[in-house]
């Protein structure tokens, strides 16, 4: 399988609009040996850890609301650490210890804090969700690249023709400032000599960008 995937790395480094990924192949497929496993190949995973009711009943008995509240007070990556050490995690409570093992626990994990994650049939996929503004820049030159050589095609304009210029208005601040710092690149791919973000055309289209309005023309 990773073989297969990393065949279709531009591919998918283009439908994900990012600018790396790798691929790890993985063993576990659940509890804590996928998570010391994730955490062994540097992934940003956080684990859950919850209290398997059933099974520690008989060991809690009547310290069973004090080793809850215990529990809760916690820090799961203590557990994890010391089913990880020894196998096992003991909570002292009230001059008692109480030994849990790793079958007394349910565990998984979540996303560190700046990273999705999404599971499905075998696969784990982690995204960073921290805001690139050159992958932003590039996403949005190709999708109004795409959108003005569309306008061209149906002006009628020769493909390999060089156009005097493309013209984008009402774009936001930010979207702005990044479209001008690439606006070569944005002249290169839409054959035209200059891109202008002021009115300098005769006609515009209204179009419309993951919810903002612009208008854009190219003659």
């Amino acid at each position: 399988q990773k073989q297969k995937l990393e065949s279709l790395s531009p591919l998918l480094m283009s439908q994900l609009n990012v600018e790396k990924f790798t691929i790890f192949e993985t063993q576990s497929d659940g509890g804590l040996e996928q998570i010391l496993e994730l955490k062994q190949l540097g992934l940003p995973v956080t684990s859950i850890v919850e209290l398997e009711r059933k099974r520690i009943g008989p060991k809690a008995k009547a310290h069973m609301g004090k080793l809850v509240n215990m529990f809760a007070e916690t820090n799961p990556e203590e557990i994890i650490s010391a089913l990880q050490k020894q196998g096992r995690c003991d909570f002292k409570v009230d001059e008692e210890t109480i030994t849990l093992d790793k079958e007394d626990f349910l565990v998984d994990f979540d996303a560190s804090q700046g990273f999705a994650v999404s599971k499905r049939d075998n696969y784990i996929v982690f995204i960073s969700t921290s805001r690139n503004k050159e992958m932003m820049a590039r996403g949005l030159i190709k999708d109004i690249a795409r959108r003005l050589q569309t306008l061209r095609k149906e002006r009628g304009y020769n493909p390999t023709d060089i156009l005097d210029v493309a013209s984008i208005l009402d774009l936001d601040d930010e979207s702005l400032e990044m479209i001008k710092e690439k606006s070569e690149d944005l002249a290169f791919l839409v054959r035209v000599k200059q891109v202008t973000f002021s009115k300098s055309c005769k006609e515009y289209r209204d179009d419309d960008i993951d919810g903002q309005k612009i208008r854009i023309s190219v003659e």
